[in-house]
């Protein structure tokens, strides 16, 4: 009797053990593995320049959890990257065929100020010193005024002496009208 209460309550501890393992098993999150059509789908969605949070809700898992399986998985984080690069790699290629084999200028003008932004970019910097020595540049302008003033003068007193040759040109009503001689009128 006494060895069938020992089997009996060994079999107890077994299922308590058991159930014990069970519960443990449920407890923690539920794994999420990603297969091949998943992954491809990732790259797809990284390619086309969707960020984390989009990326998450596009593959139906928080952030947290997408930013722990690029962690945790090299296979999901190389999909990732991959999915990028394979974008930017057709962009360039894109912009470089516009550029070369198209002459777009303007792809030109981008793809030269992305690649040496130092040589090609809009806004150089440049250093330029003078010296400037104020006592010529005011001595300068003064004479400049002065010029200026003696044209402006000379203008009017030569419009003047126009005006007044103009007056004594029309004081002889006949100037400037060719008159025949008397006696040409006779001889017609």
């Amino acid at each position: 009797m006494l060895l069938l209460k020992a089997s009996k309550a060994s079999k107890k501890v077994k299922k308590n053990m058991q159930m014990v393992e069970k519960k443990r098993k449920k407890l923690g999150r539920k794994l999420i593995s990603f297969e091949n059509e998943e992954l491809e789908k990732l790259k797809h969605f990284a390619g086309l320049g969707l960020n984390q949070a989009e990326l998450a809700s596009v593959m139906g898992i928080s952030e947290s959890t997408l930013r722990r399986r690029k962690k945790d998985s090299e296979l999901f984080e190389r999909y990732m990257r991959e999915g990028r690069t394979k974008a930017l790699t057709d962009v360039a290629n894109a912009l470089y065929v516009n550029a070369t084999v198209e002459n777009n200028v303007q792809a030109q003008q981008f793809f030269l100020r992305n690649r040496k932004p130092e040589e090609w970019n809009k806004d150089q910097k440049v250093q330029v010193e003078h010296t400037v020595d104020l006592k010529n540049v005011i001595d300068n302008a003064r004479e400049r005024l002065q010029n200026d003033q003696n044209i402006i003068e000379g203008k009017i007193r030569a419009e003047t002496l126009d005006i007044k040759d103009i007056n004594k040109n029309n004081s002889n009503p006949n100037k400037g009208i060719d008159r025949q001689p008397e006696e040409d009128k006779d001889n017609k």
